[in-house]
């Protein structure tokens, strides 16, 4: 009976580590929800066993009205190769306040086999109506506000406004300081959204993926634009017949500040692999060939690709060997899309001797924010063979297999250069025999009459001339070349518009090739700026500024004016004139 009592309690011991509730997360919808009307409490349970957990909640100031389920998830990873399965489940709350103010939900529980997670109050605001939503606004939205060093954040920033804008202009940019930054190529249109019960325009200001460089809190700095609003006034004499006039009001709108909180990554079983990479990643290593002879270059390729800041992986160790030197090695960032990025090592070697390296397994590993564990992969690393003998380097006079050069051909010494064949006036001692055919060219010694010798000097000017000439030529070539392209493509996005007319994106493609030092990439410059401060004259510079409000006006329709503006070819000529 004892033995009984005892597997017995050794196997609760055993299982219900595996039954805990890992991580609960309560979300509120709406945030702030109105009284008389219902909200939702869910509850999201990550676990890893299959045991129904138990909620138990006390509500005071609301009433439980309902319970439902909305689904299970189930994930497996291999760490260290063992497999472990989590689930995460959803629990729905509906609730009912029939009174503004606080509503708290207390000695929130979840049991999962015998094991009890307790979870902090939750606090709703409920409000009589709902809150007066501003005609224009800026808002920053984060995929994570809870992330561990390193790990990648989405962040955007956008304005929202419910009546027409005339014009808008960055004022200020987010400084996003204490993160590694890629920005995104924004080229968003203006959607048509819900927020908080009402119907907003909405444009993409601002995107980056954003990685935290350091342990602690965060910022997300706010992100500010000057807009002029529309507004109607219907305080005219005409108002009461819906006939208000129209008026422009100036406004600076700022994105609030948003808290990101950034954890430590574990200390504990960190593999000795272990790049700083966190987020699931890729490796891949490839080489040429696995023989060669001494002496010949040994190229070798390592390429990472993941969700991580590859920006700050450094490169592994491929081989190490005594007689094998290593060049610096160069590494590129290339991101691919807007959720992954690549980073390619090129590894540069160079065998003084022979040796013989054997295939071996190279351990990368990163950490998996999702599971909370470090993930090792193993690179194959391909083993090479170096065959030969090293040859010592020839002393000068003497050529490689040992015999003595002729004192009169040329060496790499500055007695024998051609400028000191050219201006020497030493007797030569070499004899031509007669019946020899030999190079018949300029005599470079011997005595020379002054006039040969400047006729000489002449002809190396001339020719000194020739070689610039030529490389001159070669390089404008090669750039006529790219600006020709350019224009090629300029020419065809312009007959474009010539036959389906204007529009915002071309004519904003065309105009920024005006922006010839990147100021608009830099941001804080705007495309009229770039206009303003072009070599166009004074007409072109005033249609195309026109153009572009106009095309701006009816592809955002900020303004409901048909205003229309015609293909003017003689002004699309100024432009190209300047590529």
């Amino acid at each position: 009976m004892k033995l009984i009592k005892l597997f017995v309690i050794t196997f609760l011991f055993l299982i219900i580590p595996t039954l805990r509730a890992e991580e609960v997360e309560v979300e509120v919808s709406p945030p702030e929800p109105l009284m008389n009307e219902s909200f939702f409490v869910t509850f999201k349970i990550k676990t890893t066993g299959n045991v129904e957990p138990y909620i138990s909640f006390t509500p005071s100031g609301a009433v439980v009205q309902g319970k439902s389920e909305q689904g299970v998830s189930i994930s497996t990873t291999v760490i260290n190769g063992k497999f472990t399965t989590s689930r995460e489940q959803s629990y729905v709350y509906e609730l009912f306040a029939e009174h503004q103010g606080q509503v708290i939900l207390r000695n929130i529980k979840v049991e999962i086999g015998g094991k009890l997670t307790n979870v902090k109050d939750v606090n709703v605001n409920v409000l009589a109506q709902a809150r007066k939503v501003a005609d224009a606004f800026m808002e920053a939205t984060a995929s994570k506000t809870r992330v561990y060093l390193g790990e990648a954040i989405d962040v955007n920033y956008y304005l929202y406004f419910k009546t027409s804008i005339a014009a808008n202009d960055v004022k200020e940019f987010p400084k996003l300081n204490k993160f590694i930054k890629r920005f995104h190529h924004i080229n968003s249109p203006v959607e048509t959204v819900q927020y908080k019960g009402q119907v907003f325009k909405r444009i993409l200001a601002y995107s980056a993926k954003l990685f935290p460089e350091k342990v602690g809190s965060a910022v997300l700095d706010p992100m500010t634009i000057s807009v002029q609003v529309i507004e109607n006034d219907y305080s005219s004499p005409f108002g009461g017949f819906g006939m208000g006039s129209q008026h422009y009001k100036n406004k600076d709108l700022a994105s609030p500040r948003i808290e990101i909180e950034v954890l430590p990554l574990p200390t504990e079983n960190v593999p000795a692999g272990f790049t700083g990479l966190v987020g699931e990643h890729e490796f891949n290593l490839s080489i040429t060939k696995t023989k060669y002879l001494v002496n010949e270059p040994i190229e070798v390729k390592l390429e990472a690709k993941g969700k991580g800041a590859l920006e700050n992986m450094d490169a592994p160790a491929i081989y190490t060997d005594n007689s094998l030197e290593q060049f610096d090695t160069k590494s590129e960032v290339t991101e691919l899309g807007t959720q992954a990025a690549k980073k390619v090592f090129e590894y540069t070697y160079l065998a003084r001797g022979p040796m013989n390296l054997k295939a071996r397994d190279l351990n990368l590993a990163y950490f998996d924010p999702s599971s909370g564990h470090y993930i090792e992969k193993k690179v194959p690393v391909p083993g090479i063979e170096v065959s030969g003998v090293a040859t010592p380097s020839s002393s000068p006079g003497v050529s490689p297999q040992g015999q003595n050069q002729n004192k009169d051909q040329p060496t790499s010494g500055t007695e024998n250069d051609f400028l000191s064949k050219l201006f020497s006036s030493n007797d030569s001692s070499k004899k031509i025999d007669k019946n020899t055919i030999g190079l018949v060219g300029p005599m470079m010694k011997g005595e020379t009459s002054w006039f040969d010798r400047w006729f000489d000097l002449l002809n190396f000017g001339l020719g000194a001339i020739i070689i610039g000439s030529l490389g001159k030529w070669y390089f404008e070539s090669k750039n006529i070349v790219a600006t020709s392209d350019r224009a090629t493509e300029m020419k065809k996005v312009i007959a474009h518009m010539k036959s389906k007319g204007l529009n915002y994106s071309d004519l904003y493609k065309v105009v920024s090739v005006l922006d010839k030092q990147n100021k608009m990439a830099n941001g804080g410059v705007s495309i009229i700026q770039i206009i303003d401060e072009s070599p166009l004259n004074k007409e072109a510079k005033s249609y195309f500024k026109n153009a572009l409000m106009v095309c701006e006006e009816k592809t955002f329709g900020i303004n409901k004016k048909e205003n229309k503006t015609a293909f003017e070819g003689t002004q699309f000529k100024e432009i190209l004139k300047y590529l």
